[in-house]
């Protein structure tokens, strides 16, 4: 009885307390009887030793049969003594010969010998008067493995898999009492799924040792050799023949009747053989689930040849790493299978404890790295040529020439779409493959590596997007990952996380006072809060922010301030290095008369160009660096055109003045003094503004790029300054400021903050350049949501300007007739049509009520 006590508390955890409670309860409850239990010290002199002839019957009541076989039955008995039901075991009538009380008494001495919790341990025993042997043992409530298989295979997916995983660790576990019998030099010989039981509790049993063999007895040649087929259902009873065992799980050296090769390696490929039914939901050499077969076939077959292969005839659900570890246990020759059952329990123990799971989660990482990313990189390279080509093929082109002249163009641009989608895809396919490893080993750091890196560039992306909720989104992605990967990796993206950046800064002259004030939202308008400043002097070396944008004022005494805006990423360096430079590009402070009171200074420095996705021929997102300008706080008015105009009277270049005197019609071809917009003065000839007080602040319009630069260069000349038209991404600086904003106080379309559609319920027209203050960039620079659009200095490209080694170039412009470009909203705009990155293409002859212009120079150093 102590014996079943320890197990019980072994089984629950009970303390030797507990066990000693336990034993002094059922020492006081259970009658003290004498048995024929089994020594074990001694299991083989007891068993050996003449039995007296007794009934069970006088002692144990019948109360119903459990199994009946061949050559013994089974039934359910209530054992009087003791006061339990236990099952009784006694050979059949039929099978009395003196050879077959033999192998009783063996089944009884090997069980005995087998001091296991998987096995089913020996109550009493004995003989009939008639010479039949009978004991009695445990009786197991329960389900066979066979019954829990055909339970497994009428499952899918998600349920499959988790039963699946519950059943593999119940064979898990029946191996070890088989691997404990192999140690002790005893083979079963008879593993199937119906010898197999899970109890009630989980507890699990290898039954009916019947078949049993002491490899350390020596025997005569053929002991046991006429056993007995037994049919897969102990219910169909046997057939004789001169082989024993199930066949459908019988190794071949078995059905050839080789009993001395047999050893632990046959009840290995027993267990191969019950690992294949699991798998597959049939036994080996089974045509097909369920369908009955005759014993002596199968046993023919395993004799000729192996079972369909694993792989054939598995289930999809069935984990492919368990194939070879079936085959290896149902290897034909005993040699090549593993040598017992501990060494084919440790294999599975090891799969369920993730490392199989692990080396094929790092397959499929390398198999994603190597095949879907250097084709995904293959891939980006093919769009980007074809892009490239039709790049060649359009810029040559103007918007009037023909469409089938564009065709090619547009071809090479609808394969590079295609293939940019294929990108897409081939990038989920990529990390949906890491999310499968993952699921294979959820702590498999290089698939989390991976995915931490692939999250961190869309991250980047993101905020450079100004996507919010994708920001939000891919931040809690690469948190999660970044949370399982080593300390130093993990340390990295954490700063990622956190936010914070670097920023380097040195100007000319030094020790400059610098206030560092973070840009933050008021009512979805940015603003450079003075609150939160940082205050420093210049040279800053990699001073620690957050990140984020910022407004620099740089001050000192006899120079202009200065407004530096940075745009600091998520663990970057905003440097100042001009592009081949490995310094950073010294911020040049001007002196307060190197500029007008108008003239606002932008300092050399990178800024972001396009990639506003609502914005009509945005260009594409990129860095690019502008050296230093000056650009005009506004549009130039009405009263500073007048003055140019009447300059040129003066010089007596009247039909000049003409040409260029604005038009009050868009687009009027010059007929006379009535289309001209400006009065001329019958006495001196001079140009005059009809209503002076509400003209003279208004941007002047209608006027052609002709005349723009015209105006230009005529104020180069007064001022001897290099003034000109803005380039097209000088403008675009000079209005977002550096971060890629999509407004110029943010990202957020609001008509009221610029004269557009929209701001204001009077008749849309013109307003003076000083209205709408709130249509102001990073820099001062005002009016370029709203108003007028600005003429700018090249020709019109889909690319925009040129720019190498992303610094872009300002080219001299010819006065030739191609189309110029033209940026900026209008009063006339409404909604995406306020977007600072929206480009537009006019001919250079176009007069029109929304086009004006401002100025811009270069600065050197």
């Amino acid at each position: 009885m102590r014996e079943e006590l320890r197990f019980i508390a072994d089984k629950y955890g009970f303390g030797e307390d507990a066990l000693h409670e336990l034993e002094r309860l059922f020492d006081g409850v259970l009658p003290r009887v004498p048995t024929h239990r089994v020594d074990v010290r001694g299991a083989e002199h007891a068993v050996s030793a003449p039995l007296a002839r007794n009934d069970y019957r006088e002692r144990y009541e019948d109360i119903g049969p459990i199994g009946q076989g061949g050559f013994s039955e089974v039934r359910e008995v209530w054992d009087r003594h003791v006061g339990r039901r236990v099952a009784l075991k006694v050979q059949s009538p039929s099978r009395s010969l003196p050879e077959d009380c033999e192998r009783f008494r063996q089944e009884v001495r090997i069980t005995a010998r087998l001091q296991h919790p998987g096995v089913v341990p020996i109550y009493d025993w004995g003989e009939l008067p008639d010479g039949r042997i009978w004991f009695t043992m445990k009786r197991v409530r329960g389900e066979t493995i066979g019954h829990r298989i055909a339970k497994l295979h009428r499952l899918r997916g998600a349920e499959f898999f988790q039963a699946l995983r519950r059943l593999l660790d119940d064979f898990r576990r029946l191996c070890e009492p088989v691997a404990y019998a192999h140690a002790t030099d005893i083979i079963h010989r008879d593993i199937s799924p119906q010898n197999l039981m899970v109890g009630d509790l989980g507890e699990v049993h290898v039954m009916d040792w019947g078949l049993a063999r002491d490899l350390s007895r020596v025997e005569s040649p053929g002991a046991h050799a006429a056993s007995g087929v037994r049919r897969s259902d102990p219910s169909e009873g046997s057939v004789r023949t001169r082989v024993a065992g199930t066949p459908f799980y019988m190794p071949p050296e078995q059905a050839h009747g080789e009993i001395a090769a047999m050893g632990s390696a046959s009840d290995v490929y027993a267990l191969g053989a019950v690992l294949y039914e699991i798998l597959s939901g049939r036994p080996p050499y089974a045509s097909r689930p369920g369908a009955p077969e005759m014993p002596e076939r199968i046993v023919e077959r395993v004799r000729k040849e192996p079972p369909s292969p694993i792989e054939d005839v598995a289930v999809p659900e069935a984990p492919k790493e368990l194939y070879s570890l079936c085959r290896k246990a149902m290897e034909r020759v005993p040699s090549s299978r593993f040598p017992d059952a501990g060494a084919l329990m440790t294999t599975v123990r090891d799969w369920l404890d993730g490392a199989d799971r692990q080396a094929r989660a790092r397959r499929i990482v390398a198999d994603a790295h190597h095949a879907h990313r250097a084709r995904i990189e293959r891939m980006r390279d093919d769009a980007n040529r074809l892009r490239a080509r039709a790049r060649e093929i359009l810029d040559r082109l103007r918007p009037f020439d023909r469409v089938q002249e564009k065709a090619a163009g547009w071809q090479l641009e609808d394969e590079a779409a295609a293939i940019e989608r294929d990108v897409l895809r081939e990038e989920i396919n990529w990390t949906q493959k890491l999310r499968s490893a993952l699921n294979e080993a959820p702590d498999l750091e290089e698939a989390h590596a991976a995915l931490a890196a692939h999250y961190a560039d869309n991250l980047r992306r993101a905020e450079a997007d100004h996507d919010r909720p994708a920001v939000t989104s891919f931040a809690a992605l690469l948190e999660d990952h970044a949370a399982k990967l080593s300390s130093d990796e993990r340390a990295r993206y954490e700063a990622l996380l956190q936010g914070d950046g670097r920023l380097t800064l040195v100007t000319d002259p030094p020790l400059v006072r610098a206030v560092i004030k973070p840009y933050e939202p008021v009512s979805r308008y940015l603003v450079a809060s003075e609150e939160n400043a940082y205050i420093a002097t210049t040279p800053l070396r990699e001073l620690r922010l957050p990140c984020g944008s910022y407004l620099v004022r740089l001050s000192a005494p006899g120079y202009r301030d200065v407004a530096y805006p940075v745009a600091i990423g998520r663990g970057e360096h905003w440097d100042g290095v001009r592009p081949g430079g490995t310094e950073a590009h010294p911020i040049r402070l001007l002196r307060e008369d190197d500029l007008g009171p108008e003239d606002v200074y932008l300092p050399p420095g990178w800024f972001v160009v396009g990639g506003d996705p609502h914005a009509g021929e945005s260009m594409s997102r990129r860095r690019v660096w502008a050296d230093g300008f000056v650009i005009r706080r506004h549009p130039v008015t009405n009263g500073e055109y007048v003055a140019f105009l009447n300059d040129l009277v003066e010089e007596g270049l009247v039909d000049l003045a003409e040409r260029h005197c604005p038009r009050r019609s868009p687009g009027a071809a010059f007929n006379g003094d009535a289309q001209l917009a400006y009065t001329r003065d019958p006495r001196t000839g001079r140009y005059v503004l009809e209503d002076p007080e509400a003209e003279l602040a208004r941007p002047v319009v209608c006027v052609d790029w002709y005349s723009a630069n015209a105006y230009a260069a005529h104020h180069a000349r007064r001022t001897g300054l290099g003034w000109r038209l803005p380039s097209e991404l000088e403008w675009e600086k000079a209005a977002r400021g550096v971060d890629g904003r999509f407004m110029p106080w943010g990202d957020q379309i609001e008509p009221t903050w610029a004269c557009v559609s929209g701001s204001h319920a009077e008749r849309k027209h013109v307003m003076a350049v000083h209205s709408y203050p709130m249509d102001v960039s990073p820099y001062g620079v005002r009016g370029t949501a709203g108003n007028v659009r600005d003429w700018c200095i090249e020709p019109w490209s889909l690319d925009g300007p040129r720019v190498e080694g992303d610094i872009l170039q300002i080219e001299p412009t010819t006065e030739d007739d191609t189309d110029r470009a033209v940026r900026g909203g209008a009063w006339i705009s409404s909604g995406d049509m306020m977007r600072l990155s929206v480009r537009y293409a006019e001919r250079p002859t176009r007069r029109h009520g929304v086009l004006g212009f401002r100025l811009a120079r270069s600065i050197r150093g």
